[in-house]
């Protein structure tokens, strides 16, 4: 995943998260496609839409799936070399207009798992957090390591 230093639990469960939202949007994506019968136009294209999030999300999650469509692989590929803010921001761009057009269960459950997956290929790209003593030391270089003791002091023992 672009040499990312992240557990392994973010890894694989952002990946587990995006594949399982991506089948859900596929399924729910045709239940929305049904609101045709009731003239429900908006709900129509929101489903259309959903349903190519979904095929777009399961072929960079999963290109196993696809593996008839030969650019498919590559396309994973060349999406994995990215940083992975832009995974981040392109899965939470994706999730949003399915919601907006049709309001509804079926479309904020399936498009939610797909923005959380956009929400956790975020928090990887924001890297490991700093140790105390890396924390520190950074104070210390900026000049604000003199303010935190007082700072700390007056949180503790507040002045009456």
């Amino acid at each position: 995943m672009g040499g990312v230093d992240a557990p392994w639990y973010m890894k694989y469960g952002g990946r587990l998260l995006g594949i399982v939202g991506a089948f859900f949007c596929i399924l729910f994506g045709l239940w929305n496609v049904v609101g045709i019968l009731l003239l429900n136009i908006s709900c129509l294209v929101s489903g259309i839409l959903q349903m190519v999030v979904g095929f777009i999300v399961m072929a960079l999650e999963a290109p196993c799936c696809f593996f008839c469509i030969e650019y498919v692989n590559e396309m994973a590929n060349k999406v994995e070399s990215r940083p992975l803010w832009n995974r981040a921001a392109f899965y939470c761009a994706i999730a949003l207009p399915p919601v907006i057009l049709c309001p509804g269960l079926s479309s904020v459950f399936p498009c939610g798992l797909v923005f959380g997956t956009g929400a956790i290929y975020g928090l990887m790209g924001l890297g490991k957090k700093a140790s105390a003593d890396e924390m520190r030391q950074a104070a210390v270089q900026s000049g604000l390591a003199g303010a935190y003791p007082r700072a700390r002091r007056r949180m503790i023992a507040p002045a009456l």
